[in-house]
């Protein structure tokens, strides 16, 4: 399939900020669904909302945190790296279970702009921990990498919080609350039986 450009892209001149200043992670096996733009299809390029069924979660972030895209053969290598300042059991043993997981990403750029990989099978997290020599840092690397058959979308800023899909509005409730880990909560409600 042929595509004819009818335009150019517009490269403003203003102060460009660039870095990215918070990562989000969601398990795979709790996304739904993507909404684009005006519900047409990803070639909109534009996420209005996820639906999910659990909350996503803060990964945190260093000044040197950095997304590459390539594509070819068909194929996008979505590659987003991070270092986590923290070289100890905890953030040892976290790695280590979240090297078995897959997940969706969704960032935020320092110029206040959301985009969003990894929902056609989730991005896979691999780590390489470091001790420098003295005077140096200690922490963990941590890398996001995922093959696509899709680019990277800009997202709706309110896409992190939650999105129900009408046929979860009855059976649950969102709550306003969040800490570190969660941006907000879903509450199932059950039905009791009498």
């Amino acid at each position: 399939m042929a595509y004819k450009l009818t335009r150019g892209i517009d490269n403003l001149t203003e102060y460009n900020l660039g870095g990215i200043s918070h990562i989000w992670l969601l398990n795979i096996d709790d996304f739904i669904a993507y909404q684009f733009r005006d519900d047409s299809l990803y070639n909109s390029g534009y996420v209005d909302a996820v639906y999910k069924s659990a909350p996503f979660f803060d990964l945190g972030c260093v000044d040197e945190t950095n997304l590459k895209e390539t594509f070819g053969n068909g194929v996008y290598k979505q590659e987003l790296s991070t270092f986590v300042h923290t070289l100890n059991e905890d953030t040892l043993n976290w790695v280590q279970h979240a090297m078995h997981g897959k997940y969706l990403i969704i960032f935020r750029t320092i110029s206040d702009r959301y985009f969003t990989f990894g929902s056609d099978g989730g991005a896979k997290l691999s780590y390489s921990g470091q001790t420098g020599q003295t005077g140096e840092i200690n922490g963990v690397t941590i890398k996001l990498e995922k093959n696509s058959i899709y680019p990277i979308f800009e997202v709706h800023s309110n896409a992190v919080s939650t999105s129900l899909l009408v046929s979860q509005f009855l059976s649950c409730i969102t709550t306003e609350e969040s800490d570190i880990t969660n941006i907000n909560y879903i509450i199932e409600l059950n039905e009791q039986k009498s």
